[in-house]
């Protein structure tokens, strides 16, 4: 039982990836919202002309639709009861709900609930609220599905996992050491990410989140809310560019011998334009941290290391550059190859010239003592002969493993 607390609102995140072509066009479909600030980050008071130039190298949101339970009607159909959760405590009330499109290839669902007063006087409000939020994901992936502009393969739109962030209401008088305590009750296995002069609030960053507010409205339960949704994204994010590797990786055999350089131009294609977005997504995830205010910084770096990001960006990189590396050798592979091809040919034609013009030079020389024609036939053998003994050995030479390192 959570005493002091007066109510208890749950933010339900629902990461998704999405198809390389959603949100990829310039118009905005109808009932979306453009969307052209940094809103969903903690930034620091800058000029509108600095925000402009930010603009376009930080993860964000770039189009929204959003509003209360309309948004989680599919097609019009009404809403699904998964997503309408009633449990012992009672029903769930919908407080609102955004969809919104990301600039990293994926996109995210939030969905705020009021719960039930019951709810507070339960012996673990976690254990009661997790399961519902996870059956929400099947639904949630339909309501996607049908409502993110996907111009082709839809099939493509799929939520990666579901997640939580608690704010807890509590009285005005309330102590901060109660406070803190409510927090912990609520993560126990996670630290507290306050920023240093807080005084309307108690944040604490774990698996999931927790905000301790006298109001839901304050800024520190905002704060955390929106952060924590910027990281579901990031997350998501890097989960997809490091699938995109691992495909192609899994396309590079380096025993092959039949390969085409076709096949690798078309390639190299594909890891070019990869490696593109993921470096665009990392340095614009960096840039972030420099760029936010004291309070966003403390919230940004306790769920960066609470959820081990860095150590998915750094096994990120690590991949991004064995396929590289990998493709490149391959390419350099096949080059040396039709090198040797190339070199052979050449052999080839300057020993037929060789021969052309000594069989040339005997046949237009008059030598009256000798038969010309038997003369020119034998000496045209004789240099037919060396110069294919020749060319032979030249080839050898050329394809000796030993003398064409890297191939």
């Amino acid at each position: 039982m959570l005493k002091d607390v007066t109510s208890i609102r749950v933010v339900a995140y629902f990461p998704c990836q999405l198809s390389a072509e959603t949100g990829s066009r310039g118009d905005v479909p109808p009932l979306w919202t453009a969307i052209d600030g940094l809103a969903d980050l903690a930034l620091q008071p800058y000029g509108q002309r600095l925000l402009d130039e930010l603009l376009g190298s930080m993860p964000r949101p770039t189009m929204e639709i959003s509003g209360g339970p309309e948004i989680l009607r599919a097609a019009g159909e009404e809403i699904e009861a998964a997503l309408l959760p009633i449990t012992d405590a009672g029903a769930w009330q919908v407080v609102s709900a955004r969809v919104s499109v990301w600039n990293v290839d994926c996109g995210l669902l939030c969905i705020t609930y009021q719960l039930p007063d019951g709810i507070v006087s339960g012996d673990d409000v976690v254990a009661e609220v997790a399961p519902p939020v996870q059956r929400m994901v099947p639904a949630v992936t339909r309501i996607l599905r049908a409502a993110l502009p996907s111009p082709v393969g839809a099939d493509e739109v799929f939520v990666l996992w579901a997640n939580t962030t608690f704010a807890v209401r509590v009285d005005p008088d309330c102590e901060p050491a109660r406070r803190r305590a409510i927090a912990e009750e609520l993560t126990p296995d996670g630290v507290d990410c306050t920023p240093d002069g807080a005084r309307d609030g108690v944040l604490r960053v774990g698996s999931h989140t927790t905000a301790v507010v006298s109001d839901f409205g304050a800024r520190p339960a905002q704060l955390l809310s929106r952060l924590t949704g910027v990281h579901h994204v990031c997350w998501a994010a890097a989960l997809r560019y490091d699938a995109v590797l691992s495909a192609e990786l899994s396309q590079i055999d380096p025993g092959r011998a039949d390969v085409s350089m076709s096949a690798l131009e078309e390639q190299a294609k594909r890891i070019l334009t990869g490696y593109h977005r993921i470096r665009l997504f990392r340095l614009g995830y960096s840039s972030v941290e420099a760029h936010l205010d004291a309070a966003g910084g403390t919230v940004w770096n306790a769920l960066e290391q609470q959820w081990k990001f860095r150590l998915v960006l750094t096994t990120l990189d690590e991949r991004l550059d064995f396929v590289r590396t990998l493709h490149q050798q391959l390419v350099g592979r096949l080059q040396d190859r039709r090198s040797r091809l190339l070199n052979e040919l050449v052999l080839a034609f300057t020993f037929l010239n060789i021969f052309a013009i000594v069989l040339a030079a005997l046949t237009f020389v008059a030598l009256p003592s000798l038969d010309v024609g038997l003369l020119a036939s034998m000496i045209g053998l004789v240099m037919l002969l060396v110069n294919l003994s020749a060319y032979l050995a030249f080839r050898r030479r050329i394809n000796d493993p030993s003398r064409n390192s890297g191939v």
